[in-house]
């Protein structure tokens, strides 16, 4: 557990004491979604996409959480965004709540299982923004949610020709 990990924890609300207990035993903790930040859940295919565009770009990414349980990516991203974001297929807001978060060290790239359900792909900490540009993001998500569908397009022409 990083210092920068758990002053984020603790500054979107969580008790400091708790955060450490968890994260030493290895389990997720409690933080809550809405003093800082919200979460935008999409889906597997169309999060992995445009994280990849994100990064493409060079955009700080702030926190992202991969939930294989559910084929879901999550992006933490500043309070208020949803107001502005657009009707796009496959994306759910959670501005209230509680999120169950893995220990930092929990990640993708580590191979490490899901604690919770959820493990991060990007973690909270000093190489981490402290939220993923809500603009930034609909542009990568909306670009992903295009390519899938032309991806779809081209499947149906070639099994079925009239089409």
């Amino acid at each position: 557990m990083t210092p920068a990990a758990l002053s984020w924890a603790v500054a979107a609300g969580a008790p400091a004491e708790n955060v450490r207990i968890d994260w030493q035993a290895g389990r997720a903790t409690e933080i809550p979604i809405g003093s800082l930040w919200h979460v935008l859940r999409v889906t597997g295919t169309t999060g992995r996409d445009a994280l990849a565009r994100l990064q493409e770009r060079g955009e700080p990414l702030g926190p992202v959480l991969e939930v294989p349980l559910r084929f879901a990516v999550e992006f933490l991203v500043p309070r208020c965004a949803a107001a502005s974001w657009p009707p796009l297929v496959g994306t759910r807001w959670v501005e209230h709540g509680i999120i169950r978060c893995p220990g930092p060290e929990r990640t993708r790239s580590a191979g490490q299982r899901a604690a919770c359900g959820r493990r991060w792909i990007v973690p909270p900490g000093p190489a981490a923004a402290a939220a993923t540009d809500a603009d930034a993001l609909c542009e990568a998500v909306a670009a992903a949610v295009v390519h899938q569908a032309e991806r779809w397009i081209c499947t149906v022409r070639s099994s079925h020709p009239l089409v």
